[in-house]
């Protein structure tokens, strides 16, 4: 039987190598997170989480996903977790702006994306730069929510006819057209949706989304047993970014994911 470790909000998750998933609560709600480097991957973990008190006392979820392919990734993942929790913000997208802007200004050369839920009075809004993203599904299995990656594969998936398999296997996919540490970087905010009790709110890096058929997702999501949620994702993971099987997404990458489900 596979025990799950607890964490307690707020903290921040840099650079680390998670065997199983770990439990947090927030009052009577529970959720699970998970985050690891790429197998057999050449550096480390480049992502980046939180669960922390927002604005008027929302729950903040944040995973953020350092660009490979720039320098100090990493760096700017963590800056931008560490962001959410200011004093000093009205608004996640003006803390996501403001960390933006001071990584220009002080010539800081790196990238991150970044997608962040946050709940409050039984609502639940998303934030996402570049393609982290969210999605939310009922107990039944309806896709309440989705984010659409900042990509220009993600956008032709969206709006030109693009099927799934098509894109997940595309050759392009992992390049971004939205990213924090750039200045024409900007933020996606949702409309608020209303959450009903049962509803599961996923968000995470792209070494999730790359992984799996949305409705593969939805499958293991639906499940009663939420740290069973955690681990079908992790399991089904690993098996897609080592193996070899035929006809199914799969990309090595760092694996980053909140779980949590809303209990009214």
């Amino acid at each position: 039987m596979i025990e799950a470790l607890g964490l307690t909000p707020p903290f921040f998750l840099f650079d680390e190598e998670f065997d199983v998933p770990r439990r947090f609560r927030h009052d009577t709600q529970e959720g699970f997170c998970f985050t690891r480097s790429k197998p057999g991957g050449y550096q480390n973990n480049q992502d980046a989480m939180a669960v922390v008190s927002g604005i008027n006392d929302a729950l903040v979820l944040a995973v953020a996903d350092g660009l490979g392919g720039l320098p100090n990734g990493a760096k700017v993942a963590r800056r931008a977790v560490e962001s959410l929790a200011s004093l000093t913000c009205t608004s996640l997208p003006e803390c996501i702006q403001s960390v933006n802007d001071v990584m220009l200004s002080d010539g800081f050369v790196g990238g991150c994306t970044l997608a962040v839920a946050e709940i409050a009075c039984g609502q639940v809004v998303v934030h996402h730069v570049g393609d982290a993203g969210a999605l939310i599904v009922s107990d039944l299995g309806a896709v309440r929510f989705k984010t659409v990656p900042h990509s220009p594969v993600g956008q032709a998936e969206a709006h030109e006819g693009l099927e799934e398999a098509a894109a997940l296997r595309h050759p392009q996919r992992h390049v971004v057209s939205n990213m924090i540490g750039d200045d024409r970087m900007w933020v996606e905010t949702s409309a608020p949706v209303t959450l009903q009790p049962g509803d599961t709110v996923v968000v995470a890096s792209d070494g999730l989304w790359d992984n799996f058929f949305r409705k593969e997702i939805v499958e293991m999501v639906v499940n009663d047993d939420l740290l069973a949620v955690s681990q079908a994702i992790v399991n089904q993971a690993t098996v897609r970014m080592t193996g070899t099987l035929a006809g199914v997404p799969a990309k090595k990458d760092d694996l980053s994911f909140i779980v949590f489900r809303f209990a009214g």
